[in-house]
């Protein structure tokens, strides 16, 4: 049991590396927290930091998925032959079960204990997951997220279209095509399911931003988009917020003298 217990808690330490604070500290010297959407995730690092660095986060995000879920599996597959039944409760047996795992590296992600608790939203994690579960089903969401991006530009509602496609084609591929597709589990379903209520839940703020015209579209990008304004407050509010500072304090006082000889004069 306790062993079980250590291993998820592995899982969820896995799931709480930060890859954007980490990414953004050492190429940028920023928190991207304290810019654009304050998201740990890969597409307020996009934003703030740049594609190329944004990406970088992604696929490190995806692997951590990736890594879960498959050292897990392999210990699961491991573990299921060197059990003895008779000597084991049932519920230390299921605590192997990789699925557990991916959900604990979803929670890590989401609430990262090395960033104060303030995550992502668990996409980029979530589709390395359903890579090793339902390689199928990831591939249909990537071209439903992909479809949808390219058609509004907003990253949240590509992000919760992807994951209910992932739900719908794998509940399609454990009940009816089975026989072609394989059958995944009841359970990893569940993990689904669960995943994209996390997800959804995650994402309340932007469907609101969303309905107001206010949330960032990648599509309607403007010349004076700024990729460090909050999103929770109108631009032209968090431009007066600001304090301009002179490059040059010397030149500064310069003028001001210049403009009181002249008011002398």
């Amino acid at each position: 049991m306790f062993f079980a217990i250590l291993c998820l808690f592995i899982a969820y330490l896995i799931g709480s590396f930060p890859s954007a604070l980490v990414v953004g500290k050492l190429a940028k010297g920023i928190d991207i927290r304290e810019y654009g959407s304050h998201n740990l995730g890969s597409t307020n690092a996009i934003r703030v930091l740049g594609k190329k660095l944004g990406f970088i986060v992604f696929f490190l995000d995806l692997f951590k998925g990736v890594l879960i879920v498959g050292l897990t599996r392999i210990l699961y597959e491991v573990c299921k032959y060197q059990i003895d039944f008779k000597n084991i409760e049932a519920f230390n047996f299921v605590l192997f079960k990789p699925i557990y795992y991916g959900l604990c590296g979803v929670i890590g992600h989401m609430f990262p204990i090395f960033a104060g608790f303030r995550g992502g939203k668990a996409v980029a994690i979530s589709l390395g997951i359903t890579l090793v579960f339902a390689p199928i089903p990831a591939v249909l969401c990537l071209i439903v997220f992909v479809i949808t991006l390219e058609s509004t530009g907003y990253v949240s509602l590509s992000s919760t279209f992807a994951i209910l496609t992932v739900c719908i084609t794998a509940t399609i591929q454990e009940y009816l095509l089975y026989e072609y597709l394989g059958k995944m589990g009841i359970e990893v379903l569940i993990l689904f399911y669960v995943i994209s209520v996390f997800m959804i839940v995650k994402h309340r703020k932007n469907y609101v931003r969303i309905f107001k015209g206010t949330e960032y579209s990648f599509k309607k990008k403007k010349k004076d988009d700024d990729p460090f304004m909050d999103d929770d407050k109108p631009k032209e509010i968090v431009q007066k917020e600001r304090v301009e500072e002179p490059e040059n304090p010397d030149d500064a006082e310069l003028e001001i003298d210049e403009h009181k000889e002249l008011d002398n004069k």
